[in-house]
C-alpha cells in the first residue's frame, strides 16, 4: 500500500539540502510529488510531497532526522478533491505592516481557500518604495464569482492592484 506524506523541514541554508533530501525519499523508494522551497533569512525552508511503500515510510523517517541541522517533520497526507475553480492571482500595493492579515482575513471572511502562496517585497522602479507583492492560486467557494472576489479585495486599499488568470 502507497503512503502519501508531506515532510517540512527548516534549518540553516547550505548547498546540498535538496540532494540530500532527495537521496533520502529515492533511497527509502519514495517518490517526489510536488514542493516549493526557499531560503529566507539564512534558513532554508521547505515543504515536499512524497509517495512510498508504507513499509519504507519508518525508513525514510530515520534517514531525514539522521541529517545534520535540519529540523524535519513527517504528516500523512491524504487525498482531496480538487476544487470546481480556482483562480491565479497577483496582488500589488505599497508595503505596510499588517498587509498579509488583510488580505487573509478577508480571503478568510469570503471562504476562499489559499492552495499556494508567495509574498515578498521590491523597490518601486520610479520611486524605490517598498511595493508589497503576492502570488496565490485560491480556491473560491461554489458560487462566488471573480468580480466579488476582486471587489472585495479592491475595498481593502485604494493603491492595491489585482491582476487575475484563470487557473481551473
Amino acid at each position: 500500500m502507497q503512503k502519501q506524506l508531506v515532510i517540512t523541514v527548516i534549518g540553516p541554508d547550505r548547498p546540498g539540502i535538496v540532494e540530500s533530501l532527495a537521496e533520502a525519499v529515492s533511497t527509502a523508494g519514495g517518490s517526489w510529488q510536488a514542493s516549493s522551497m526557499s531560503e529566507l533569512a539564512g534558513q532554508f525552508a521547505g515543504i515536499l510531497q512524497v509517495t512510498l511503500p508504507e513499509a519504507a515510510v519508518a525508513p525514510l523517517h530515520q534517514a531525514l532526522n539522521a541529517l545534520p541541522d535540519l529540523r524535519i517533520t513527517l504528516v500523512e497526507g491524504a487525498e482531496v478533491a480538487l476544487p470546481d475553480h480556482e483562480l491565479l492571482i497577483t496582488l500589488t500595493a505599497n508595503d505596510r505592516p499588517g498587509i498579509v492579515h488583510e488580505l487573509s482575513a478577508a480571503l478568510h471572511r469570503l471562504s476562499v481557500n489559499v492552495m499556494e502562496l508567495s509574498t515578498g517585497c521590491e523597490a518601486a522602479a520610479h520611486s524605490g518604495a517598498p511595493l508589497f507583492y503576492a502570488h496565490a492560486l485560491l480556491a473560491l467557494p461554489q458560487g462566488m464569482t471573480q468580480e466579488e472576489l476582486v471587489a472585495a479585495l479592491e475595498s481593502l486599499s485604494d493603491d492595491l492592484m489585482i491582476d487575475i488568470d484563470e487557473a481551473g
